[in-house]
């Protein structure tokens, strides 16, 4: 991936570097009451439901992952992250799950799950005391609010920071909070001062100091509504695999909708061409190229969520990158290199990502005439996930030009659409391109 790019980058907390790192604040289950950064017995009380969940090949073994959950029903029921138990989902007869309860391995299954979202309901054979209180409402803004869970598999800890209000990007809805948030705390709760629940953690920004993310309750409340049943049995994966698919088409459905609805187009240096949807971020930058022989406007926008398959494989996402080069002192010949070399520039290269759920990349290369009469080459690339035959990775790169003057190039990248669905959004992005003369 190019460092010029410009995006988001968020990392999931559950995922653990077993090392130290000093300058935690930590709290030992026992003195809970007494270190908690407010005197609210309630926080006391939410803090006490907090446990964290394991996955490991079996009760006895080291974990492969782990993270937080905490308890939405007193009989045995407790929310987390969906990316926290995806090991065991994907892998059943490898994988386990287990809740860490003392010196207890309880044993665990996925009875639902919501993978747009990032929730999982985990199912024990185990009576609890009681369960968490959700919020009617969400927080003001700047008001103060606490996170929870097991930071770097050291000791159950409490963060304390501000709620910054919801961030939407189509199908996608998180809260936004100053909270230091550390690997290990995803999937579990972050709470108002009066005890009760407002989100689920989920991730940080990896480059960023304490700006972390939490899934709101709502979504949580909607999951426990649903139907429950095992998922994560090696006899349930038929059963998983069949949900998977149907969340994975529902989200890509939407937000190819949301770009092939946005209407209208958009001017980038004397080319017009489909306006960006308004569920993306948009970074617009200008420069002049080697002693002002050229001048490149550029126009990157890049939806900022996805879906979790498993670790480091998302889905139900996409990035567009438009470029228009304008010739001011070149000969053909050098202008037709400069262009090329911005199109090697051009290249996303998350398709080159090998993964277990990927096939080989399958490339082609085209040359057409779209509505306008504009002579367009595009190259594209295809791979698949297994099982989820629906979900197809898309990386596309195309280029024009206009008499050695000016060429406009356009590159995107769509993990998890349908092969339907890609080429509407192609199709849609080819034929909207325009001279502007």
């Amino acid at each position: 991936m190019r460092a010029r790019e410009s995006r988001a980058i968020l990392i999931a907390t559950s995922w653990v570097a077993l090392c130290t790192i000093a300058g935690f604040l930590l709290f030992a289950d026992a003195h809970a009451a007494e270190t908690l950064p407010t005197n609210s017995k309630l926080v006391a009380t939410v803090f006490n439901e907090v446990y964290q969940i394991k996955i490991a090949t079996d009760a006895n073994a080291p974990k492969a992952a782990y993270g937080s959950c905490f308890v939405v029903e007193s009989n045995g029921l407790l929310a987390t992250n969906f990316h926290v138990v995806a090991y065991a989902l994907h892998e059943p007869a490898k994988y386990h799950l287990y809740l860490l309860d003392g010196d207890q391995n309880v044993p665990a299954e996925v009875v639902a799950f919501d993978a747009v979202n990032d929730l999982a309901l985990v199912r024990v054979q185990k009576n609890f005391n009681k369960a968490v209180r959700f919020a009617h409402s969400l927080p003001d803004n700047g008001d103060k609010i606490y996170s929870m869970g097991w930071p770097e598999d050291l000791n159950k800890a409490v963060s304390e920071g501000n709620y910054n209000g919801l961030m939407a990007a189509g199908p996608y809805r998180k809260i936004q909070m100053s909270i230091p948030l550390n690997p290990g705390m995803s999937g579990g709760p972050t709470i108002n001062e009066l005890g009760e629940v407002i989100g689920v953690n989920v991730s940080l920004r990896v480059d960023s100091q304490s700006l972390a993310f939490a899934v709101p309750q709502d979504a949580l409340r909607n999951l426990l509504k649903r139907d429950r049943k095992s998922y994560s049995r090696p006899e349930d994966r038929e059963a998983f695999d069949e949900e998977m698919r149907e969340q994975i088409q529902n989200v890509q459905d939407q937000l190819t909708a949301d770009l092939l609805k946005a209407g209208g187009d958009m001017e980038i240096g004397g080319w017009r061409v489909l306006k960006p949807s308004k569920i993306v971020k948009c970074w617009h930058s200008q420069e002049s190229g080697s002693r002002d022989q050229t001048m490149l406007i550029t126009e990157q926008c890049y939806l900022s969520g996805a879906t979790p398959v498993k670790r480091d494989l998302d889905t139900g996402t996409f990035r567009l990158r438009y470029q228009s080069i304008e010739n001011r002192t070149l000969s053909s010949w050098q202008f037709i290199t400069a262009v090329n070399d911005s199109l090697d520039d051009l290249h996303f290269g998350i398709a080159e990502k090998v993964e277990k759920f990927a096939t080989k990349l399958n490339c082609r290369q085209m040359d057409l005439v779209n509505h306008h009469r504009v002579p367009i080459r595009i190259h594209y690339c295809v791979n698949s996930y297994i099982p989820y035959a629906e979900a197809y990775n898309f990386e596309f790169e195309m280029a024009t030009e206009s008499h050695q003057q000016r060429a406009l190039l356009i590159a995107g990248s769509f993990l998890g659409f349908s092969s339907l669905n890609f080429k509407s959004i192609l199709s849609t992005i080819v034929n909207s391109v325009k001279n502007g003369d």
